[in-house]
């Protein structure tokens, strides 16, 4: 159950990360992914502060687990977002990265080059993956960011070693994680001690419904996004929140969600704000967010092209 529900929450995590056209150059030459995390003393706080490039991850290596608010800048000039997988037990940051991320990036590659279909591409990325990938837990993580912005995610992290792990897509085909947006993390059995954070704005998400309670006025608001259930697959349900030009088509922006599409310009005006990545059933994530007058949407990702996106006015 485990290989079916972490394959599909993958897929989708690359078909999501694929509506990126990142304008910047690729760095040249091979670029040095880290590789296990060094013995260190925990972060004690629950908030940590987490700088992103293109393409690296600065963030501590060593985390308390339970509630744990992640506030993380984007100092880079393409957009990003970064998921924590909890690895099996005995399994290292190594393994995935040479096992896992390798095989997957290489296949990408020959699609990319129009070598395969992509039902060929994940049939061979599904024959290449090893057998205890089907054990790596998507624990969520934190929403699309645009640059120049920083959002707040707040996620409840299980003790274990975790991979961190980014997979916009650059324009020559390359996932962000093959370029260096792919760390080791391990979070320790103590505690933070956080409690769940207070929220009033509510969103459930389900097959394939997204339901907004509370009220979308100017000003700070948290927002709890919880899955109700699995998706259809048991892949991850996710939101983000999106401000929109006056005249950005909803149509292209769902466009825009799709790995297909999005590897192509233009890509629609839209500022990412955050959001809580791939949620599996029953459980929650919280992200804080500053509402200007605008317009705005929450959109899933994974799911947008089935109906998951609302749109909003902040008067």
């Amino acid at each position: 159950m485990r290989f079916t529900r972490a394959w599909a929450v993958l897929v989708i995590a690359l078909a999501g990360c694929g509506l990126m056209a990142c304008q910047p150059p690729e760095p040249e030459g091979p670029v040095e992914t880290p590789t296990e995390t060094p013995a260190t003393e925990p972060v004690e706080t629950g908030v940590v502060e987490v700088t992103l490039e293109d393409y690296s991850f600065l963030a501590p290596p060593r985390l308390r687990s339970g509630w744990t608010t992640f506030r993380m800048t984007n100092n880079g000039e393409q957009p990003h977002f970064m998921l924590f997988w909890r690895l099996p037990e005995g399994k290292t940051f190594d393994e995935y990265a040479a096992e896992v991320s390798q095989p997957f990036q290489q296949e990408f590659d020959r699609f990319y080059a129009g070598e395969v279909s992509r039902d060929e591409m994940l049939a061979n990325v599904a024959g290449r993956l090893p057998e205890w990938f089907g054990s790596v837990e998507g624990m969520g993580g934190v929403g699309l960011t645009s640059p120049g912005r920083t959002s707040e995610t707040t996620v409840l992290l299980e003790p274990g070693d975790y991979v961190m792990e980014c997979y916009v897509i650059s324009p020559e085909g390359k996932f962000h994680g093959s370029l260096g947006m792919l760390r080791p993390l391990i979070v320790d059995p103590e505690s933070t001690g956080m409690e769940v954070p207070e929220w009033d704005i509510h969103i459930s998400l389900s097959n394939y419904v997204m339901s907004v309670e509370g009220e979308t006025l100017a000003g700070e608001h948290t927002v709890a996004v919880h899955a109700t259930e699995n998706a259809e697959g048991l892949i991850g349900h996710d939101v983000h929140l999106a401000r929109l030009e006056a005249d950005t088509s909803i149509e292209e922006l769902v466009e825009w969600m799709s790995w297909i599409e999005a590897l192509r310009p233009p890509v629609p005006a839209a500022e990412f704000l955050g959001g809580a990545d791939h949620l599996t059933a029953g459980r929650t994530s919280y992200f804080t967010v500053t509402l200007e007058p605008g317009r705005y949407a929450w959109i899933s990702e994974g799911f947008a092209s089935a109906g998951m996106i609302e749109e909003f006015v902040v008067e």
